[in-house]
């Protein structure tokens, strides 16, 4: 799109340029006769460049006559002779000849609403709604209450997984474009099949995968579909009219309007690598992996996540970011991203208060990852990371994208600020673990806004909550108590988890100190969700425990 506030590009129609010059000649003054007739300029492939002559035994391009003159006032078809816009009659301006040319830049609010339908119209044919069917075995831990007296299970949901969700064709037309939760919503394999608009059911295959970005790669067998086109994410603006074409609630092909509310590349904590365009076009189940389009057709971003319960909450995947993650997926089926093993956080008063926090861009070390490449390069909590290759990127995505794209094996330089001086620490990449996560005491320490430290004497392990908005005290916990044993999520029974089960019939983990509530937090993610029961004791014994969504951090 355009890199002004209220342009995008407009592609020329093939064969044919609808854009035809009226000047407006003669004077109106009294006496004078009429101006000359409006003379068409020819389309931009037959004018040639200043100074140019024509090559030798080569005739002249011949003149097209346009049929269609779209008005550059109001957008709407009007008469080739036109000298008036018909809407309001408006003499029309004078278009300079410097303006026909492959670059021309037509302002959005100029296209008529039947344009706007002819655009749509042609880019719902591209997209397709997908369903996948797959064994599902799922398992997640829940608490029925957050009081003292708790009941924890681990519920297990087995059968046949349904997944309605949506796509887009791409390149040569047979290539479809999804979400990864829609084409891979298990670790079984899993059978997909499309419809078009029109109702032709087609079959496809999974090319690819990219679980850190939520994207996926299919391909369709015996057919092929009128391919969309990648737009520039990073020219949107706010303000900018885009639809959101999908499948909502698996009832049929949907559009929806809405405008671009904000490019702040936000995080949900539901991907590792996230960079979100916000929507107000409403997002709901089914309509994950359909495009965002601008006025053009063209894909702007790739629908990811919505509210079902708040509209105005569509959050898409930017089109930059996805096609740099389909190219990868092309070419071998995955995506090799590099990692170094720094736990990255925004800079907040937590982190000032904490470090000495020079610099006010950039992100936070939160930690080092144990036995990662940052690990032996020197690097420490409360480094703030600024740069790569001594080129500035201090958000979450560019960072990582920056760290992602070399791969692995290949040595860069690191750009960081340690209490105000500025350093540059080289750092080996390695081959992005599936899944990695930071020091789980530090993430529940976080969720609940308390802290594990050790007792002194090496008496095991306390709990200490200073923050008045911590959730330790709604969770069963009190400032001091000890933590005795710990049961994580990953050895949780179906049946509820009472005082009498967990010293009866449970195998916890003793906790002596730190390390070993670390090393049982480690089995604690089960299902995406974190679930741990604690025996704790501040005078007499009591269960405390959590299960929460996990908040993915931020992995570089």
């Amino acid at each position: 799109m355009s890199s002004r506030a209220h342009q995008v590009s407009r592609p020329f129609p093939a064969g044919l340029i609808a854009i035809l010059v009226l000047i407006i000649g003669g004077s109106m003054g009294a006496g004078s006769g009429p101006g000359p007739e409006p003379v068409p300029l020819p389309p931009p492939d037959a004018v040639p460049p200043p100074g140019a002559s024509p090559e030798p035994g080569t005739a002249a391009p011949a003149i097209e006559q346009a049929p269609v003159l779209y008005c550059p006032r109001c957008g709407a078809d009007n008469r080739p002779d036109s000298r008036f816009c018909r809407e309001d009659g408006a003499p029309l301006p004078v278009l300079e000849p410097a303006r026909l040319t492959p670059g021309f830049e037509r302002a959005s609010e100029t296209y008529s609403r039947a344009e706007i339908q002819a655009i749509l119209d042609n880019a719902t044919r591209a997209v397709v709604r997908i369903h996948v069917s797959a064994r599902s075995a799922m398992r997640y831990p829940m608490i029925s209450d957050t009081g003292r007296a708790r009941e924890a299970r681990l519920v297990v949901e087995t059968g046949d997984l349904q997944i309605a969700g949506s796509g887009f064709a791409l390149g040569s037309g047979n290539e479809v474009i999804t979400n990864a939760h829609v084409a891979a919503p298990s670790d079984d394999p899993a059978q997909i099949q499309l419809y078009t608009r029109a109702g032709l059911a087609l079959k496809a295959r999974l090319v690819g995968l990219d679980r850190p970005t939520d994207l996926a790669l299919l391909r369709i067998e015996g057919g092929s579909l009128p391919p969309l086109e990648w737009g520039d994410s990073d020219r949107l603006h706010i303000g900018e009219e885009t639809w959101a074409i999908g499948n909502p609630q698996d009832i049929g092909l949907s559009v929806t309007r809405g405008t671009i509310s904000s490019l702040g590349h936000m995080r949900a904590g539901l991907n590792e690598i996230e960079s979100y365009l916000h929507s107000d076009a409403s997002i709901t189940h089914g309509s994950s992996g359909g495009p965002l389009v601008d006025v053009l057709g063209r894909v702007v971003g790739v629908s990811d996540m919505g509210f079902h319960e708040e509209r105005g909450q569509g959050y898409s995947i930017p089109s930059n970011l996805a096609r740099r993650v389909i190219d990868r997926l092309r070419k071998g089926g995955v995506y090799e991203r590099g990692f170094v093993g720094l736990h990255l956080k925004p800079i907040d008063a937590e982190a000032i208060s904490r470090f000495v926090v020079k610099r006010g861009d950039g992100l936070i070390v939160a930690s080092v990852l144990a036995g990662s490449p940052a690990a032996g390069a020197g690097f420490r909590e409360g480094d703030v990371i600024f740069g790569i290759n001594d080129r500035l990127a201090a958000s979450p995505y560019i960072l990582q994208e920056a760290v992602s794209s070399v791969g692995p094996g290949r040595r860069i330089r690191i750009n960081l600020d340690r209490a105000g001086k500025s350093l540059a620490l080289e750092v080996m990449t390695v081959l992005r673990p599936a899944a990695p996560r930071p020091d789980p005491v530090l993430q529940l320490s976080a969720y609940l806004r308390a802290r594990f430290e050790d007792a002194p004497g090496g008496r095991g392990v306390v709990i200490r909550i200073d923050d008045d908005f911590s959730l330790a005290r709604r969770n069963g916990f009190s400032d001091g108590d000890r933590v005795e044993s710990v049961l994580p999520a990953a050895d949780w029974p179906e049946e509820a988890i009472t005082m009498d089960y967990y010293t009866k019939h449970a195998h916890p983990v003793e906790v002596r100190r730190l390390d070993d509530l670390r090393a049982a937090l480690g089995r604690a993610l089960v299902g995406g969700r974190v679930g741990a029961i604690f025996l704790v004791r501040s005078g007499r014994a009591a269960l405390a425990g959590v299960a929460y969504d996990e908040i993915i951090p931020i992995i570089l």
